[in-house]
């Protein structure tokens, strides 16, 4: 039997998993990078090829952008995004203007990488051979080129994370928020701008409907998106979508929201 409800009754089947995180501790050590204690998750894309992997600290992830800039002189276009929540908290709701960089400096271009992952963006890079040129393109929100064919089509709901700071960006908790056990939350989106969104079990399904779209400036845009209307596509491969938005200067501070999707079905192969 199938019911309709309002958006309110299918978020409702949200429940919290974990509880609030600790206050990061300040870096120790004699200063190095390599003992900050900062951990990151990191979703990567070399080619075609899509991972993900949890840093523990700064020498960690010097490591791996390394083999990033060696992936992309072997002629790999290499994209990657910090789905931590916690990492850089004061460089959350960061400008929507796209930064870009080339150079022929290997140094410049690995330096660049660390400055726009503490903004908080999304980077592409990529290597001409023929000239010795890097090249890097680094968003809030993913290119409009792409993204509207890459969004219609079926996503499951993995999680919603919500942090919280004070008006000091100091963190004050960090929440992740999951269906019920037993229940799949799915987004359909449709090519003439409608979507649906259904909670299925193992004994009843609700469902909801709605419309969605891509702003100006890239934003997805729905009634149906949780805690506010217009989100930032982080991420969007034929895997995984990764949504975020803030909610700043508000009585108990700011509020950072992500959501991230699983595909099920889409347009891409």
């Amino acid at each position: 039997m199938k019911s309709t409800f309002k958006l309110t009754t299918l978020l409702a089947t949200l429940v919290l998993l974990t509880t609030a995180c600790e206050k990061p501790e300040n870096p120790t050590g004699n200063g190095s990078n390599n003992s900050d204690p900062k951990e990151r998750t990191i979703v990567y894309a070399v080619g075609e090829n899509e991972n993900r992997t949890t840093l523990r600290n700064e020498g960690e992830w010097d490591v791996l952008l390394d083999q990033f800039c060696k992936q992309a002189q072997e002629g790999s276009e290499v994209v990657f995004y910090n789905m931590s929540q916690t990492t850089y908290l004061q460089s959350k709701g960061t400008s929507k203007t796209n930064r870009t960089i080339t150079t022929t400096s290997r140094d410049e271009m690995k330096q660049w990488m660390k400055d726009m992952e503490k903004q908080g963006l999304t980077v592409r890079v990529t290597y001409n051979d023929s000239t010795g040129t890097w090249h890097g393109e680094a968003y809030a929100t993913a290119p409009t080129t792409n993204t509207n064919d890459m969004i219609i089509g079926t996503w499951r709901l993995n999680c919603m994370v919500v942090t919280q700071t004070d008006e000091n960006d100091q963190l004050v908790n960090s929440d992740l928020f999951a269906p019920f056990e037993g229940s799949t939350m799915y987004y359909r989106f449709y090519n003439d701008g409608s979507m649906t969104i259904s909670v299925v079990n193992s004994i009843d399904s609700v469902t909801d409907s709605g419309t969605w779209r891509l702003t100006s400036d890239g934003e997805l845009s729905s009634e149906m998106l949780p805690n506010g209307v217009n989100w930032n596509v982080n991420w969007i491969s034929p895997y995984s979508m990764i949504l975020s938005r803030s909610d700043l200067g508000t009585d108990n501070g700011n509020y950072f929201y992500q959501l991230q999707f699983d595909a099920v079905t889409t347009t891409k192969k």
